[in-house]
């Protein structure tokens, strides 16, 4: 069974070629890498060709280039139109994968038509491990998806004949909008907790400023009003904690209080209080 392994890529000369081999390296081998080059003007996409020519004459590789700069929600879609795998593998062009990733996560694919692999090591710009998360994560998939626990696109992987595609109306926060709409589609998750993803950490890693804001507040706009009675407070906690981050006080303290009257019981885990002090109060913790 083939393989699309769909790598989108916006100026990322620094980290691209340890993200292909780390795909390239997997001991499942019947694989196809497509990079598509998000009209990167860094040189992305001469280096990648010059990198890895061999490949791509040999069509392990194929790249593709935007003919002007579309974001990486219209990047990943482009790279499944022109994918052939039965399952399709999603991976950041600055993370990486353990050699053995895919093979256990094809495993998994009995009964689900997404396998999402928990990341827990978070490596720097030279690949050097910074940390492994000890986290602890709720069994109930529903509540990991509203409550933005699992988003990582480098993370997810999907059956061919139940992907959906990405909202090109995202420039951030589409990983987690596509997950939500995967949950109201009533599509079925399967997470695993197997330590198989490595999220690179640098200072070029778009997830953050007033785009990301922004881009919450686009979900909970189109959303609030879709999801689940029960899982509502979990969604509005995140919202809220995302508020108070940005130092929209107001505004978050009525969005965390109000997921708070809906279910009391949210503020047992000790990692939502930790979040209400630091953002909330803004107490060093």
């Amino acid at each position: 069974m083939k393989v699309s392994v769909i790598i989108p890529v916006y100026n990322g000369k620094n980290y691209i070629k340890q993200s292909i081999n780390s795909a390239l390296k997997q001991t499942y081998k019947d694989i196809e890498v497509i990079v598509i080059d998000d009209f990167s003007n860094d040189g992305t996409y001469e280096y990648v060709l010059n990198e890895f020519i061999n490949e791509v004459n040999l069509g392990k590789v194929k790249i593709f280039r935007n003919e002007k700069n579309m974001e990486r929600s219209y990047s990943r879609n482009f790279g499944f139109k022109a994918s052939q795998g039965e399952y399709v593998f999603f991976l950041d062009c600055d993370d990486e994968w353990k050699t053995n990733y895919i093979e256990e996560t094809i495993k998994n694919f009995n009964n689900s038509d997404i396998v999402y692999s928990i990341p827990r090591t978070f490596i720097n710009k030279n690949s050097k491990i910074l940390r492994v998360s000890k986290r602890k994560y709720s069994k109930d998939i529903n509540e990991l998806v509203f409550s933005a626990q699992i988003a990582y696109p480098s993370a997810t992987a999907f059956k061919r004949e139940k992907f959906i595609y990405f909202n090109e109306n995202y420039n951030q926060r589409e990983d987690w909008e596509l997950f939500i709409r995967a949950v109201l589609k009533g599509l079925k998750i399967k997470v695993i907790d197997n330590n198989k993803v490595m999220i690179r950490e640098h200072d070029k890693r778009t997830s953050g400023g007033l785009e990301f804001l922004n881009n919450t507040l686009k979900v909970y706009f189109d959303y609030k009003d879709k999801i689940p009675k029960n899982y509502l407070p979990f969604f509005l906690f995140h919202i809220s904690e995302t508020l108070l981050r940005y130092g929209k006080l107001k505004d978050g303290w009525l969005l965390l209080l109000k997921a708070i009257k809906l279910n009391p019981k949210i503020l047992l885990n000790s990692r939502r209080i930790g979040s209400i002090l630091k953002r909330g109060f803004r107490i060093r913790i």
